[in-house]
Formats: structure tokens, sequence, C-alpha cells
């Protein structure tokens, strides 16, 4: 693949995918468009729908892509049902999800998501998108900043960060990547690892927000189960733990047959099992991988199966 995005875990997304001849797809996240190439290379008489909200994704996979092997749409994968429905598919057979950041958004230093690369502060994943991180930084109120990094990055240090934001604000417009990392090591120091995980952190949380990344992956699970067809699978490839969180908790209630208290003899609650999990534990990048491809130390992956 190109160097605007390597796929991770390419032959385990495959390999739980079951691809058949004939039958219809979905890459809910194209990317450079290396998962998708996979695919039809191993099968290519597959029928491919592939998403992605970057205009410049879908550019660049295009070039990588034969036309008319895939149809490539533009839209935030929590339009799924709606866009396939108006690519008159119903059902599909199979679904992969590559979440989070690509590597070429975070190479790209223009689009603002590295701390490390001086650059506006964007973090939009969709430039159509109204709010970006800057406006995000220097309109809301300290105690919602201070949520945004407790909830989505997790940050410990989440109400002082905010409070020094609030205090730079006042003197100047926060503008650049770099404006944020400063003040960031203002109240986490720099040159420790520590430092360095907390500005991770930050920027994880601001990008999560800007692009409201979890509430569009809840409902995107849940409606890619409701229309996989029987014996379809999912196949999820998460890079944090709020991610695998969720996709955990979706795959297990799906999984689920009755879910009534043990005191109840007869079944009430009408709660019908979706799914037959594929995978009892997450599985990491071999070793192999991990060495050739950065980006697989944190991806986690997780696969089921519609009943």
């Amino acid at each position: 693949m190109s160097a605007f995005h390597q796929p991770v875990m390419v032959s385990e997304c495959l390999m739980h995918l079951n691809l058949r001849s004939g039958k219809t797809y979905v890459d809910a996240t194209l990317g450079g468009g290396g998962h998708s190439l996979a695919m039809l290379s191993q099968q290519p008489g597959i029928s491919l729908y592939a998403f992605d909200q970057d205009e410049q994704a879908l550019q660049e996979a295009s070039g990588h892509l034969e036309a008319g092997k895939a149809t490539l749409i533009k839209a935030n994968f929590k339009h799924l049902r709606t866009q396939l429905a108006y690519h008159k598919v119903k059902q599909i057979d199979g679904i992969l999800f590559d979440l989070g950041v690509s590597s070429h958004q975070l190479d790209n230093a223009q689009r603002g998501f590295s701390f490390d690369k001086p650059a506006p502060l964007d973090m939009r994943m969709d430039r159509d998108l109204e709010l970006s991180a800057r406006e995000a930084l220097n309109t809301l109120s300290t105690r919602e900043l201070s949520r945004i990094f407790k909830e989505y990055g997790e940050e410990l240090a989440a109400g002082r960060i905010a409070r020094a934001i609030e205090k730079a604000r006042e003197e100047k417009e926060i503008a650049s990547t770099s404006d944020l990392a400063r003040i960031i090591e203002s109240v986490a120091g720099t040159g420790s690892k520590e430092s360095l995980k907390t500005k991770v952190r930050v920027f994880q949380a601001l990008r999560i927000y800007v692009n409201d990344e979890l509430a569009c992956l809840q409902s995107a699970l849940k409606d890619a189960i409701n229309i996989l067809a029987p014996g379809g699978r999912i196949v999820v490839l998460s890079y944090h733990s709020l991610e695998d969180r969720i996709v955990k908790n979706t795959f297990r209630e799906t999984a689920k047959g009755c879910i009534c208290p043990p005191s109840i003899i007869t079944c009430v609650c009408q709660h019908q099992q979706q799914l037959r999990l594929l995978t009892s534990r997450p599985i990491t990048a071999s070793d192999q991988e991990l060495k050739d491809n950065v980006r697989s130390r944190s991806a986690k992956l997780r696969a089921a199966e519609k009943i």
C-alpha cells in the first residue's frame, strides 16, 4: 500500500470477514483503501461499498481501486443505513470498521491532529463540519473542556489543563497545535514520558469531541448489526480503550438471549440474540507486524457473526 495509510491486521480481517463471491460487503472506514484493496484482491466477485468522510482519503483510495470494483461514498459511517438504502442495498454480508485517525491524517501537518507538527488547530475528519478544534478550545467553558479531557482522554489533570487553557485564551486566541502543546506542557512539564502521554490524551480527547466519534460509533455498530444478513460478519479494529469498550459491550449485549433476572421463570424481556461472538478476547497484531507497522501496536480486533 502507499505511504498514505498502511492497513492493520489485513490477513486477520479477511479471515474473519469470510468473503464469498456474489455477496455484498462494506468497508466503513476506507482510509487509503488498503483493506478494500485486500478484500477485492482476495475475492474479486464481491460487491463492495466503501465509506469515508475525508475527501482526501476518497481521492487517494480511488487511485488504488479499479473503477467499478467498489462504490465509494463520502459520508460518516453514522449514515450507513441511509446511504446504503440510497444505493438500493437492504442487507449486507460483512462489514469492516477500522477506527480512529489514519496515518495520513496524522502525518499531514495541516490537518492539526498531531501535537509534534506545527499546524492550525483543525482536527476535522470531514472538512464540512462546522466546529474545529480551534473553535472548541476558544469557546467552550472550562468545565466542558475539563469534561472532554477527562471523559474522552481519561486525563487525570483535565481540570488543571482546562484552567490553563482558559487563562491562555484571555491573552490571545489559541490557534495552533504548538499553542495547545505549550499550554499542556505548562501543566504536565516537558521532556518526560508522562508529559508526552498527557499531550497524546488531550489531543485525542479533542479530536474525539470535534468528530463526535464515540456517538457515531455506537449508532453505526447497531445499524450494521441490524442490516447484516444471517451468517454475515462484522469486524472492528479499535485503537484505544473507549472505542474497544463500546465494541465489546455492543457485541456482548447483542450476543445475549434472554436478559430476564434468574428469579423470572418465564421470559418476559423478549430480548433476542443477534450475534455469535467469533473472538472471546480481542486479537492483537503479530510480532512481525508490530515491527513493520507502528500503528498496529494498540490495535484490537473483535469479530462476530449474525445468527
